[in-house]
């Protein structure tokens, strides 16, 4: 059928779509890594002339995990589990059919009956060869297409969570301006990208009655310290039951982000507003053209606002970085919006919890 839809049908190369696979074997049960992924889709259907892009999970259903740190994710509770990170593909617009695969042989067999309908990536010797893609992401993929086109696709949550988000910061934020920041207190594994909440604990004391913000705090619930919500300028996202593509939404239409490297402050990195992101593990010379600038990295694409710190953060570092981003940042889009007359929208706040 293949080859009859093929030749008897003269199918156009415009028809095609891109197959990108996420192996679990290979790749971790990790937000941040599948945002990666959608960012490397965005760059690979531009490169290749393809409009939309077909998304494969694929897992080994007696070890659907790699990473042993996630070791009490089983084939019986895998897809409970599946539906906590699946969200993060929806940041991808031009996002078609998602499929979920739990033996590598009927995903191979897919690919073979429809070879046609594809281009398909990561390559056949990478997926063989169970290759860790983030760093082949960034140094050939991201860098090329950055070296041709001196800019990089961005990542953007769906129009109805933004319009979503919006609203939201309408109700809980306004007339302050919205910051995100992401808090990490993850005690299984990294522990060393932990945010120093004594740290934030002052910061967010120093700003109180400086600046009209407030700190939106995004992170898992099992990650919430009680003593971030005896500060008036602190709103914590999970007291509204938000989800992962709500929390993207919040990070995407702050005016800027601050936070601890992990997970969904992917979603900063692959946009144009600053950010500060602390606690980094980075490790530079595994990266093509990383910009060292007195105790801060920066990736090749970012701005010269958006930096990643080196070593555990302080109040200090945090107030002086707060204080750049503050004085550069655009807050007459935050105004423009925040006043709209859009009671309609609002109305989606209740609808999306």
């Amino acid at each position: 059928m293949p080859s009859f839809y093929k030749v008897v049908l003269k199918k156009q190369n415009g028809d095609r779509r891109l197959l990108v696979i996420y192996d679990f074997s290979s790749q971790p049960f990790s937000i941040g890594d599948i945002l990666i992924i959608q960012e490397a889709a965005l760059v690979l259907r531009d490169d290749e002339g393809i409009d939309l892009v077909d998304f494969a999970l694929v897992y080994d259903l007696k070890h659907p995990v790699a990473d042993q740190a996630h070791k009490s994710i089983t084939e019986n509770n895998y897809i409970y589990h599946l539906s906590s990170v699946l969200p993060a593909a929806q940041v991808n617009h031009h996002l078609g059919s998602c499929f979920v695969f739990n033996s590598h042989r009927h995903l191979q067999r897919f690919i073979a009956d429809n070879a046609d309908l594809y281009y398909v990536w990561p390559s056949a010797w990478q997926f063989a060869t169970r290759e860790y893609l983030y760093y082949s992401i960034f140094n050939n993929l991201l860098y090329n297409y950055y070296k041709k086109n001196k800019t990089i696709p961005h990542l953007s949550c769906h129009p109805l969570f933004i319009e979503w988000a919006r609203a939201f910061f309408r109700r809980h934020v306004f007339p302050d301006v919205p910051v995100s920041v992401q808090i990490r207190n993850n005690n299984i594994f990294d522990q060393h990208r932990n945010t120093k909440i004594e740290e934030w604990l002052k910061f967010f004391q120093y700003c109180d009655g400086r600046y009209p913000v407030k700190f939106v705090i995004v992170c898992a619930l099992s990650e919430i310290d009680d003593r971030l919500r005896q500060h008036r300028n602190v709103l914590l996202a999970k007291d509204f039951h938000t989800g992962l593509e709500q929390d993207l939404s919040l990070i995407q239409t702050s005016i800027f982000h601050m936070g601890t490297s992990s997970g969904v402050g992917a979603m900063a990195v692959f946009n144009s507003k600053p950010y500060l992101i602390t606690n980094t593990d980075v490790i530079p010379n595994l990266y093509k053209d990383m910009v060292h600038e007195e105790g801060f990295l920066r990736v090749f694409f970012a701005g010269p606002l958006q930096r990643f710190s080196i070593g555990g953060e302080t109040t200090e570092l945090l107030i002086t970085e707060f204080a750049r981003m503050w004085e550069a940042a655009d807050i007459s889009e935050w105004e423009l919006w925040a006043n709209a007359d859009d009671a309609q929208k609002d109305g989606l706040s209740s609808w999306l919890r």
